[in-house]
């Protein structure tokens, strides 16, 4: 099988994919999404795209936006590497694992797990999504009516233009995205989320955007350019840093149970104790979402590093300074 024949057999089966996931999520709807586990089911078996294939659909058509732009982009203005493709399958499978994965029901069985998942959705997923520079290849892998008669009269109109300066503000992204996750953590509206489809997928929604407007500041994709000074990106990253500890500090100490909602469902491992799972979703909030922020720093120093040595790859070696007795 020649290199063609193999990418329209890629395509082909993306596209029956998506159509078939298509008439899933008709039939099924995302009203059934939230029950837990199913009963007869074990956690190896209860996948969430079976309920609610919706996240998916959206998964398969950026996966076959992105690799049909890159097939279609003859005089490519900045390449995309081997390592920054990799990235954005590595993203796209995160959030499946996170959305569609056995992940999905048992986050409602335990908190731990529910932490977990946002993690993935907040912080990994996005992340590596635009480390792998999908701006131009999922334009470009867009149907032509999408791409000239859709987005590019959106992006052409002034009103739009303002929202985008305003919604990619450094202020706003860092604000929406610390608020959103003090707002679902606290107990009404988190346990209204497990309890209610919707509500959970407005949670989730929420959350991805937020992540996604919150990395576009840092990571910036070519032809993307944020903003903010490399310095200064270190610096954003830091805001997150202890806001993000004092909640995850105040969940592990705290003495009683927070939420309501995972005391009603039966769980698949009894011998695991509200109290624990309460405990260890405090420390997956805690500790490793501030180690996302120091890594993400390193690979903004290192973004920084490899800018300066593009716009100035051979800089003048600092001249030795002769003291009064080498002059005589």
């Amino acid at each position: 099988m020649n290199v063609a024949a193999a990418i329209r057999l890629g395509r082909w089966t993306v596209g029956v994919s998506i159509g078939g996931l298509a008439a899933l999520a008709l039939g099924i709807g995302v009203a059934s999404a939230h029950q837990g586990i199913p009963p007869g089911q074990t956690p190896a078996t209860a996948w969430g795209f079976i309920t609610n294939p919706v996240p998916s659909l959206f998964l398969l058509a950026a996966v076959y936006f992105y690799i049909n732009g890159l097939n279609n982009w003859p005089n490519k203005t900045h390449p995309i590497n081997i390592w920054q493709k990799a990235s954005f399958f590595a993203g796209i499978l995160v959030l499946f694992f996170a959305l569609q994965s056995p992940m999905e029901p048992l986050a409602e069985h335990y908190f731990s797990v529910h932490q977990v998942q946002h993690l993935l959705v907040r912080m990994v997923g996005p992340l590596l999504i635009l480390l792998g520079a999908p701006l131009t290849p999922i334009l470009r892998g867009m149907p032509p009516w999408l791409r000239q008669n859709v987005i590019r009269r959106i992006v052409r109109q002034p009103a739009a233009r303002w929202v985008y300066g305003k919604i990619t503000n450094p202020v706003f992204t860092v604000a929406t995205f610390l608020a959103l996750l003090y707002f679902w953590q606290a107990p009404g509206p988190h346990d209204l989320a497990v309890h209610n489809d919707w509500v959970h997928e407005l949670m989730h929604g929420t959350m991805l955007i937020s992540g996604f407007l919150f990395w576009w500041i840092v990571i910036d994709p070519k032809p993307h350019r944020s903003r903010l000074h490399y310095g200064l990106r270190v610096l954003y990253l830091g805001l997150i840093v202890l806001p993000n500890t004092l909640l995850g500090a105040a969940i592990v100490f705290q003495e009683g149970l927070i939420y309501s909602a995972y005391q009603e469902l039966p769980r698949p491992w009894e011998g695991f104790s509200h109290q624990s799972d309460q405990i260890l979703g405090g420390l997956m909030l805690w500790v490793p979402g501030d180690m996302m922020s120091i890594i993400a720093a390193g690979i903004v120093m290192f973004m920084w590093y490899q800018r300066e040595m593009e716009e100035n790859p051979n800089p003048p070696l600092p001249t030795p300074e002769l003291d009064g007795d080498d002059e005589s």
